[in-house]
C-alpha cells in the first residue's frame, strides 16, 4: 500500500485546526473533539509516486528494496501431512515463512492509543502506564504518527495524529503528563473515536495499529466494538491490540475485541511489565513486510474434515476454506493444521494452496501455489513426522485450553484439569524435544494450576484465555517465561529477532537504572 495520501474531502484540512491547539504544560491539551475534523494528521514528508493499485498518489520510504529484501524471494510455503491414530486420517500442515533479515530503516506506522483513565485507574497503575507511553515515544521514529485518546466513560483526543519528531515530542509529554483517573469507562465509544481518527486521515502509513489498554470489564463492550467495525467498514488494513491489566480486566471482553481485527490480547499481571508488552507490539507491527493475505485451501475430493480457529470461511460448493491474514510479520512462521479423511477405497487426495498477498512497501500483489498429494497410511519420515504432530499438538492444546476455560466457567474444575493431564500424557508418549513441545508442555503444567477453583477466579481464568490465543494464532506474550523445569529451556517461539531483541535490551535498561523507570 505504500504511504497514501487521499485526495478528495479529506483535503479540506485548514492550518486555522492546528493553530487552534494549545499545548501548555500543566493543562489538558486543547485542540478539536469533533471526529468529521479529524482530517488535522500531520503530513508524512517522503518522496511520492504514482501507486496504479489504489489510484491514488503514494509514499513510500523503500526500505525493503534498500535492504535488498525481495518479498517473492523471502517467502516459503511448505505443505507436509502425517497419518493420525483413527485409521483414514490425516493431518496436513500447510506453514508459511517470511525469511527473518535485519533491516536499519522500515516503514513509518500509525499507532492510536486509547487509555483507561477511569477511577481504578488511580495510584501505581496510571503512573506505569504514563511511564510506559514515555517509554513508547522513545521507539517511534520520525515517519511514525501516534495519537493520544483517553477515556472513561466520555473521551478525549489529547493529541492529532502527529510525527514523533523532536519538534513535537514536547507535545505528547505535555499530554501523557496530563493523563489522571476519574470516572466509569465505556471502551466502544474510544474505539469509535479511533475509527475516526484513522478513516479521515489525509496520509496513510503503511502500518495501522489500534492499541487499547484497559484494567476494567464492561458489559457487552466487545458487542459494540464488533457493530462499529461493521458499520465503519474501513478498507485500509489495521490491527487491535488489547492490554487488560490487573485481576479486575475482563480477558474474554479483551480478547475479543483483539481478535476482531487480528489482533493480539496482552494479559498484563505485572502492571510494571506493561512496557515490555508495548515493545513487543510494537516491534511486530515495525516487521510487517506484506498485508491483505488470502490463504485458500481446495480439496480435489471434499476430504477435509476440520479447520483449527474460528478465521475459517469454508465454500461448500467448490470443497474450498478461505484466511484471511491481514499481516505477514518479518521472521515470522504461520502455521494451519488441516485435517483430512480419505476411505480405503480411494488412492489419494490432492490438496491445493494458494496465497494471495500484498508488499506493505509496493502493493504489488504476487500470489504463491502449492499442492500434495496425501496417500492413505503411507508413513511421514521421522523429521515431517515431528514437524506435523508438534503443531497438531499445538492446536489440539489451544482447543483444550479454551474448553478448560468453559469447564471452570461452569464450575467443572475436576473435568477441565483431566483433560489437560490427558493431554499432557499423550504429547510426553510422542518422546518429542523440540522449542514448541517444550513450551506447550510449561504452559499445560501452569494451566493445571489456573484450573483450580480458587486461582480461576482471580487470575486463572486470564492466563487460559491467553494461552489458547497465544497457541492457536501463534502469537507472542510479552512477558518473559520462567521454566518450571530447570532442565528444560522455554522460549517464546512465536517472536522475531527483532522481537525478542527490543524486549531483551528493554529488561536490560530497566535493571541497569530501575529509578528510571519507578519514577
Amino acid at each position: 500500500m505504500g504511504n497514501q495520501c487521499t485526495s478528495g474531502e479529506n483535503d479540506a484540512y485548514s492550518k486555522d485546526m492546528e493553530a487552534k491547539e494549545e499545548f501548555i504544560k500543566g493543562l489538558r491539551p486543547s485542540l478539536s473533539q469533533d471526529h468529521n475534523k479529524f482530517n488535522d494528521d500531520d503530513i508524512i514528508d517522503v518522496s511520492m509516486k504514482c501507486d496504479t493499485t489504489y489510484g491514488r498518489k503514494s509514499l513510500s520510504q523503500n526500505y525493503m528494496k534498500q535492504a535488498n529484501y525481495v518479498l517473492q524471494e523471502n517467502i516459503e510455503m511448505k505443505l507436509y501431512y502425517s497419518g493420525l491414530p483413527v485409521q483414514g486420517t490425516q493431518a496436513i500442515l500447510l506453514s508459511i515463512q517470511t525469511k527473518d533479515q535485519a533491516l536499519t530503516i522500515r516503514q513509518g506506522i500509525d499507532l492510536i492509543c486509547l487509555i483507561d483513565h477511569s477511577g481504578s485507574m488511580q495510584g501505581e497503575k496510571i503512573k506505569l502506564v504514563k511511564n510506559s507511553l514515555k517509554h513508547l515515544l522513545k521507539l517511534l521514529q520520525s515517519q511514525d504518527r501516534l495519537c493520544l485518546i483517553e477515556f472513561d466513560d466520555q473521551n478525549y483526543r489529547l493529541t492529532r495524529l502527529m510525527r514523533v519528531t523532536q519538534e513535537n515530542m514536547y507535545k505528547f509529554e505535555i499530554a501523557i503528563d496530563t493523563i489522571e483517573a476519574n470516572g466509569e469507562n465505556d471502551i466502544a465509544n474510544a474505539v469509535k473515536m479511533a475509527l475516526s481518527v484513522l478513516k479521515h486521515r489525509r496520509c496513510k502509513n503503511p502500518v495501522a495499529s489500534i492499541f487499547l489498554l484497559s484494567d476494567g470489564e464492561e458489559d457487552g463492550a466487545s458487542e459494540r466494538v464488533r457493530h462499529l467495525l461493521q458499520e465503519k467498514n474501513l478498507k485500509e488494513p489495521f490491527t487491535i491490540n488489547t492490554f487488560g491489566f490487573g485481576k479486575d480486566c475482563c480477558p474474554k471482553i479483551m480478547s475479543e475485541i483483539a481478535h476482531f481485527k487480528e489482533g493480539q490480547f496482552y494479559y498484563i499481571s505485572e502492571i510494571s511489565k506493561i512496557d515490555e508488552c508495548f515493545v513487543e507490539a510494537l516491534g511486530g507491527q515495525a516487521s510487517v513486510i506484506s498485508y491483505n493475505s488470502h490463504i485458500t485451501i481446495k480439496s480435489k475430493k471434499n476430504s477435509i474434515t476440520k479447520v483449527y480457529g474460528d478465521k475459517w470461511y469454508h465454500h461448500q460448493q467448490d470443497f474450498t476454506y478461505q484466511i484471511y491474514q491481514p499481516q505477514l510479520i518479518l521472521g515470522v512462521r504461520k502455521d494451519y493444521i488441516i485435517e483430512t479423511a480419505i476411505p480405503n477405497d480411494r488412492m489419494d487426495e490432492i490438496i491445493t494452496v494458494n496465497m494471495q498477498t500484498d508488499s506493505v512497501e509496493t502493493s504489488e500483489r504476487f500470489s504463491i501455489e502449492q499442492s500434495i498429494n496425501v496417500i492413505p497410511n503411507l508413513k511421514a519420515n521421522q523429521i515431517f513426522f515431528e514437524e506435523v504432530m508438534s503443531h497438531y499438538y499445538r492446536v489440539q492444546a489451544a482447543e483444550m485450553f479454551r474448553n478448560a476455560l468453559n469447564l471452570c466457567y461452569n464450575q467443572q474444575y475436576q473435568q477441565a484439569e483431566q483433560s489437560i493431564i490427558s493431554l499432557r500424557q499423550q504429547i510426553q508418549k510422542m518422546n518429542f524435544n523440540n522449542p514448541l513441545i517444550n513450551l506447550l508442555n510449561q504452559d499445560l503444567q501452569c494451566a493445571l494450576k489456573y484450573c483450580d477453583s480458587m486461582y480461576f477466579n482471580q487470575e486463572g481464568r486470564h492466563y487460559l484465555t491467553q494461552f489458547y490465543m497465544i497457541h492457536m494464532y501463534q502469537q507472542p506474550r510479552g512477558i518473559e517465561i520462567v521454566s518450571t523445569d530447570p532442565k528444560v529451556q522455554v522460549t517464546c517461539v512465536y517472536q522475531n529477532e527483532f522481537q525478542r531483541q527490543q524486549v531483551l535490551e528493554l529488561r536490560q535498561m530497566k535493571l541497569n537504572n530501575p529509578a528510571q523507570y519507578q519514577d
